[in-house]
């Protein structure tokens, strides 16, 4: 049976050691599988990452459908499932990553 979770979203995920220590966890208890470490952590800090800076889109692009969705989507917390998201996903988890973190 696969298995599903859901962090609710909080302030915590938009730090990178917290996304860590919770990636360990998350792997230390069996929770989840078929995903590392760097995958999960990237994941949980992509979601808040979004969450906590769609402040910065501008008015016009924060009304059109496909960040309302993407935005949506995120809003609800982070749902993680066994072998995790597509590539492509993964990728701009990554690089979601590398970005700067801007002040809440």
């Amino acid at each position: 049976m696969k298995k599903v979770m859901n962090i609710p979203m909080n302030e915590n995920l938009y730090n990178r050691d917290y996304c860590m220590q919770m990636a360990h966890e998350i792997t230390d208890g069996e929770k989840i599988s078929g995903m590392s470490l760097s995958q999960l952590y990237t994941e949980i800090f992509a979601h808040a990452y979004i969450y906590y800076n769609f402040r910065f889109l501008p008015k016009c692009l924060k009304g059109l459908g496909i960040f309302k969705k993407f935005y949506n989507s995120v809003s609800n917390g982070v749902d993680l499932e066994d072998n995790g998201d597509k590539w492509y996903r993964r990728v701009a988890y990554r690089f979601i990553w590398l970005l700067p973190a801007f002040q809440l």
